[in-house]
């Protein structure tokens, strides 16, 4: 009993904010992403989270949502960006869903296909804000140091080569 406690104990910061699962994606590939969230703002029940896409993504196609609404922002990037449909002029910049609303005793993922930058070895960091009913809301943003945790932080999906 007590190692179960134990265990549970660990686990609780993994679920205290939203993650990306995998954790790690091929670089320069399609990859399906899914951002759990798991738990409201304080009781709250959620209402919609916004995720900022990283530079370098020349694709996101988010996942629809029996009962949310997708709203997806672009950039206008410096440079065509080819990719499996061709030359694309502007990448999606958020992407955010919104309504439901998801219980704070519950959790769900909030799923995109992604094109991600061929570059193994680096770090992706996708800002989100969560918004919760009354009001409340919670930004997942924080880039924690080397060697330090963050309070609130961003989503983060590391490349790996194929």
């Amino acid at each position: 009993m007590k190692r179960l406690f134990a265990l549970a104990l660990l686990a609780a910061p993994a679920s205290a904010h939203v993650v990306i699962t995998p954790a790690e994606a091929p670089a320069g590939s399609y990859t399906r992403i899914a951002f759990m969230v798991g738990h409201g703002c304080a009781g709250a029940a959620t209402t919609g989270i916004e995720v900022t896409l990283p530079e370098g993504l020349s694709a996101a196609r988010p996942q629809p949502k029996t009962g949310w609404n997708i709203t997806v922002e672009t950039r206008p990037l410096e440079r065509p960006a080819p990719t499996a449909h061709g030359l694309v002029r502007e990448a999606p910049a958020t992407i955010s869903w919104t309504g439901g609303p998801l219980p704070d005793q519950h959790y769900e993922e909030f799923v995109m296909l992604i094109a991600t930058p061929n570059r193994p070895g680096n770090t992706l960091i996708f800002p989100i804000i969560q918004r919760c009913e009354g009001g409340a809301q919670h930004a997942w943003v924080e880039v924690p140091a080397e060697g330090m945790r963050a309070r609130s932080p961003a989503a983060t999906l590391r490349l790996v080569a194929r």
